[in-house]
């Protein structure tokens, strides 16, 4: 799935999304009409994550990297180029 994340305060989001909590801190937000995923977000931090396809003039967005790549399917292949990260805590970038 491709993603972007982004502040919440540089998000301006238009409707009441319906959210779901998966654990204690984690939820995923979905389109009220149609139960599209939209949203991921933890609430522990100041970031919201969103589904490329949700947002509106997306076709600007680039490719920063890869997520998870320890766990991706061998049926395709990530361009030498493109950062990537076996984990999660491996693509935050810290201080």
């Amino acid at each position: 799935m491709a993603a972007s994340q982004v502040s919440l305060g540089d998000i301006e989001i238009h409707g009441e999304p319906k959210w779901h909590y998966v654990s204690e801190s984690s939820r995923h937000g979905f389109c009220p009409d149609c139960g599209s995923q939209l949203f991921w977000r933890n609430d522990n931090n100041e970031f919201l994550s969103i589904t490329a396809g949700s947002v509106d003039e997306s076709s600007g967005l680039d490719v920063a990297g890869h997520v998870f790549t320890g766990e991706k399917g061998d049926y395709y292949d990530i361009d030498e180029r493109e950062k990537r990260y076996i984990c999660w805590a491996d693509s935050i970038e810290r201080s």
